[in-house]
């Protein structure tokens, strides 16, 4: 039986979760339309997200060793969001100066690139702490990692009600007549404390990275777990490799990641061009349908995991990016695109959150920080970055320079048939050995049928 998780160290867990991805979730899906407003090109654009990989260069050799050999983890993390904090407040001001001189542009690429190093890394590394607390990850993490989910989705929507009051002020004052009194004092006080703007963006993902740096003071001690062995704990990682499992899930992994920002950089600009017309205002909250849909994939995931086996899992989150692809390829109608955004969380936990897990018991307790590290480093730090310069240049070919219309049926056309070819090869050539490669990993191959005492390896096992 399986160790329950106490009251005290989940609601800890939950809210810095929570945080952590309220901050992405404020950013990220109104980002391309923020800079698209201030005279930023998709190929610049591009440039400033794969600059992001800045963050996960420095997670394996820095982080990793920080923490898992010097410093706790949520002393890391409290560091780490009030630079953060202080650098997205910066970079609309950087955006403001480019927008007026077309100068500095490598100015707004460096605070792009310092705010990368300061949050990206933070991750993997609330991966790591959460994992080391559970006393049961591959049940326990999905309800932990779910308020993650809560987190995005409520920043999305405030940040649509926020800059779209007017609108919802609006339809409010038609749909609820008695309210109206009440709505126009409302009103008149948030209009007191400021004007909405698109930069607010940053304002709002600033205010939750200072709430989350004073929020780890709360979190569970985490301090480095020392092995008696070797101090260099990231180059120690890299002994994961000679498992052949362990190499083709990650090789696997890192050519996924390069067609992943397709999807980042083109869907918030697609949801405003016809047939979908969305207001720019309300992209945010559309966006949400896909952090939504995380909600019945992690409930799915341990049922999938246990039913299918690791293989299956995995292509099913690999068969769920090709269909999103092909149907953003089709363009129309339009519930076609939002049900392509609502897949999102089947590709997200059935790939990311699926070899998370695994990696996590693949290596000892006192690596599992740098290995996490290791995995975002690979992908996010390698492989995503590429995707987004590739997306960026083939963003800009797809458009009419006279029309400014993308399209976006040749634009997805790509990602869709390079996750078709991955994914048939990975059906046809991957096989988990029938019996481990290491002792006490358990065989991935196979669906267990009763279930595991509460003293056997992990998902992947333990080395």
């Amino acid at each position: 039986m399986s160790v329950g998780l106490r009251w005290r160290l989940r609601w800890r867990l939950s809210v810095l979760w929570a945080l952590q991805w309220a901050i992405t979730g404020a950013i990220l899906t109104y980002l391309p339309l923020y800079f698209a407003e201030n005279g930023i090109s998709q190929e610049q654009l591009g440039q400033l997200l794969a600059v992001s990989a800045l963050g996960l260069w420095v997670a394996p050799f820095v982080v990793g060793q920080v923490c898992d050999r010097w410093l706790a983890s949520e002393k890391y993390l409290a560091v780490a969001h009030f630079i953060g904090g202080v650098t997205l407040i910066c970079i609309p001001i950087a955006t403001e100066v480019y927008k007026e001189t077309g100068a500095n542009f490598t100015a707004l690429v460096g605070l792009v690139g310092l705010y990368a190093i300061a949050y990206f890394p933070t991750i993997p590394l609330a991966s790591s702490l959460t994992f080391r607390h559970l006393p049961d990850p591959d049940t326990q993490f999905g309800k932990v990692r779910i308020w993650g989910t809560v987190g995005w989705v409520l920043a999305g929507l405030s940040l649509s009600l926020w800059l779209g009051q007017s609108q919802a002020y609006r339809w409010l004052m038609v749909s609820f007549p008695a309210w109206k009194g009440t709505l126009t004092n409302l009103q008149a006080t948030l209009s007191w404390v400021a004007s909405p703007s698109s930069a607010d963006c940053f304002r709002f993902a600033a205010i939750l990275s200072f709430a989350l740096s004073s929020f780890c003071v709360f979190l569970p001690a985490t301090p480095p777990a020392r092995a008696e062995k070797g101090s260099v704990a990231p180059l120690q990682t890299l002994a994961m490799f000679r498992n052949r499992t362990f190499s083709l899930l990650i090789a696997t992994s890192f050519l996924l990641a390069a067609v992943i920002p397709f999807y980042s950089v083109a869907v918030p600009k697609m949801l405003t061009q016809f047939p979908m017309e969305f207001d720019s205002k309300w992209v945010p909250a559309v966006m949400t349908i896909g952090q939504i849909s995380e909600f019945p994939a992690l409930l799915l995931l341990p049922y999938c995991l246990k039913r299918f086996g690791l293989k299956t899992t995995f292509a099913l989150g690999m068969g769920a990016w090709l269909l999103r692809y092909a149907l953003f390829a089709l363009g129309q109608p339009a519930w076609l695109i939002l049900t392509g955004i609502g897949l999102h969380g089947v590709c997200h936990v059935f790939l990311i959150i699926v070899i998370q897990l695994y990696v996590d018991g693949q290596c000892r307790s006192d690596l599992r920080a740098s290995a996490q590290n290791l995995f975002a480093f690979i992908t996010m730090g390698i492989a995503m970055p590429a995707g987004f310069l590739l997306s960026g240049k083939l963003g800009d070919w797809c458009t009419n320079p006279d029309t400014g219309i993308t399209n976006y049926h040749a634009f997805f056309s790509v990602p869709a048939a390079v996750v078709l070819v991955l994914l048939l090869a990975y059906w046809k050539w991957f096989q988990f050995s029938a019996q481990p490669e290491h002792p006490g990993e358990p065989d991935l191959s196979q669906s267990p049928t009763e279930p595991l005492p509460s003293d056997a390896p992990r998902l992947g096992g333990s080395k």
